[in-house]
């Protein structure tokens, strides 16, 4: 079995995509623009502080995604944050990474050929191949070609290659809407008020959640604090300094801070929900041997992202058989 795939986006559909692929034996690589793996299954260094900024957590309602969960477990990779009663729609199980989210990244991509600091800045089409240009200059070439970053970019990087009006029926993807997020890491001199099991989701104007990560395992010197922004005040603030939407959200937050502020600062997500992602769990042109895989198709969240790049790779295993 052979066909060469290259992978835009090394988030979890990019990296469950070509884990998938290698494990049949598909040659891939990953390009990303990134300096790591996990789009917004992300965790932040900043001195020996520590906070998971972007996917606070993750649920697991398939089977087949319950299985590979378990084997993280076993593996160290994943713990068990807490379960929610009753809440069966979701997956009740609230799950994380040990010692933060992008720990799930960090585990797949050391058996795959990942390119960070690489952002593919054209695409070509010529005789059946892809050609994948960078940024620098550079040139990677593949049989297959998925972009798994937000639709709103993929769809821009083909529009800009001039290939859209080449691809099949392409019109759906152009409808997707993603909400924009807005984090803001706080550091505290002690504990934070914030109850078991280190999380509360609000319905503010100004925050839609916060957590203490050191509830989650996060080991740093001191308690660190993610707050995350109710989406329309994160558009409001979108381009005001840190000093006035941080300290904002910092007061709206003040009932659960119990201890002093010594630092913070805030992070922004241009592609961080999306408002309407499309039913189908990918998208792909067979004859352009072209696929779209993400967080955009069927609901925005990090199984659903993961079910759409394993989807998308069994598609191009499918076709080669």
């Amino acid at each position: 079995m052979h066909r060469k795939v290259g992978i835009i986006g090394s988030g979890i559909a990019g990296l469950m995509c070509a884990h998938t692929l290698k494990e049949v034996g598909i040659e891939c690589f990953i390009l990303d623009k990134g300096r790591g793996p996990g789009g917004r299954m992300a965790t932040r260094y900043r001195e020996d502080w520590k906070w998971d900024h972007g996917a606070q957590y993750f649920t697991v309602r398939k089977p087949r995604f319950q299985s590979l969960v378990s084997k993280w477990q076993d593996l160290g990779v994943v713990q068990k944050w807490f379960d929610r009663p009753g809440d069966r729609s979701e997956g009740r199980t609230r799950y994380i990474g040990s010692g933060g989210i992008n720990a799930m990244a960090q585990y797949l991509q050391k058996s795959l050929d990942v390119f960070q600091n690489t952002r593919v800045d054209c695409l070509h089409y010529r005789e059946n191949i892809w050609h994948l240009e960078t940024e620098q200059g550079n040139l990677f070439t593949c049989e297959e070609c998925v972009c798994t970053q937000p639709i709103p970019q993929a769809v821009q990087l083909i529009k800009d290659s001039h290939l859209w009006d080449a691809l099949r029926a392409p019109g759906a993807l152009d409808s997707v809407e993603y909400e924009k997020g807005l984090s803001t890491l706080v550091v505290l001199s002690g504990g934070s008020g914030i109850p078991h099991p280190g999380c509360v989701k609000l319905n503010g104007d100004v925050l839609s959640w916060l957590a203490d990560n050191s509830q989650k395992g996060l080991e740093s010197s001191h308690t660190c604090v993610t707050l995350q922004a109710h989406p329309d005040f994160a558009k409001a603030y979108w381009e005001h300094p840190d000093s006035v939407r941080g300290a904002l959200m910092i007061e709206a937050a003040k009932d659960f801070l119990a201890s002093e502020v010594i630092d913070f600062h805030c992070h922004r997500w241009g592609f961080a929900f999306a408002k309407n992602p499309l039913s189908d769990t990918h998208y792909r042109d067979p004859s352009k041997k072209f696929s779209l895989a993400g967080d955009g198709f069927v609901q925005s969240r990090v199984e659903s992202a993961m079910h759409s790049g394993v989807s998308a790779a069994e598609a191009i295993i499918e076709s080669i058989k």
